[in-house]
């Protein structure tokens, strides 16, 4: 029985160490409406990312920077991860990635005084294309210029700056997630100045975004395998659907 007791004191101080959540750091840009610091709930994909990281026993911290530092802070493993990139076989040398979290639709916006039609790569010829510093388009444009397509490229660090752009004239096209350009449009602009900008509605590209897990760390595959499963199970009972739900609720400016 004093054995038993032994044991049994032992477990209790032992339980608290195995139940204890393991913390992680990741980074982020703003991308509203969804993630942002001023958002409630830091926005859907924020929300989606908690509750897979509580499902798996992760205690997630999220830190705001520009986008491209948000990528190199990780990717030199002074934070754990990165929050909503897509793939590429290049930053797969450096990060882990998750399941998908999220599938993104880019689209052109244009100025509406300004014709614009596009169906294919060579429709982009000569003309000159704003897109976020450091997203998947500045490689995927850059292969068009290397291919022969006379595509004029520049990078912004905001997608502010980027339609400010735009309606200066300072570029052609903007190329962004619909979405949230439509928020940055609405959110920004004056009324008249927002009446001049649409969208063409053929996607440049649909696009799965995923946690990276910097490989710099030496938990990272253990937290990225912890997260895909509680991902899994928020995906497979209510609360995943019911997040974008809630979403879809909110009255998007279109």
């Amino acid at each position: 029985m004093r054995l038993m007791m032994r044991w049994g004191s032992v477990l209790l101080l032992i339980l608290p160490m195995l139940t204890h959540a393991q913390s992680i750091r990741l980074t982020s840009g703003e991308y509203p409406p969804f993630i942002s610091q001023h958002l409630p709930n830091q926005g859907p994909l924020t929300e989606i990312i908690v509750l897979a990281a509580e499902e798996a026993n992760l205690d997630i911290t999220f830190g705001y920077f520009l986008w491209h530092e948000s990528m190199a802070l990780a990717q030199q493993g002074q934070w754990n991860g990165t929050v909503g990139w897509a793939f590429t076989k290049e930053r797969a040398l450096d990060f882990i990635y998750s399941d998908a979290i999220y599938t993104e639709s880019a689209v052109f916006f244009h100025r509406k005084d300004k014709a614009f039609n596009w169906s294919k790569p060579e429709d982009l010829a000569g003309l000159a294309v704003g897109v976020g510093l450091g997203y998947i388009d500045v490689n995927t444009l850059t292969r068009l210029q290397k291919s022969g397509i006379d595509v004029k490229l520049q990078e912004f660090e905001t997608e502010e700056d980027q339609v400010h752009a735009l309606l200066n004239n300072q570029i052609d096209i903007a190329l962004g997630n619909k979405d949230v350009l439509l928020y940055i449009i609405k959110t920004t602009l004056s009324a008249e100045q927002a009446r001049q900008l649409t969208y063409h509605p053929h996607p440049f590209r649909v696009t799965p975004l995923h946690v990276l897990f910097s490989r710099k760390i030496k938990q990272a595959y253990e937290h990225s395998r912890a997260f895909n499963k509680g991902l899994r199970r928020i995906k497979t009972d209510s609360r995943y659907k019911a997040v974008w739900n809630q979403f879809r609720r909110q009255k998007l400016p279109e």
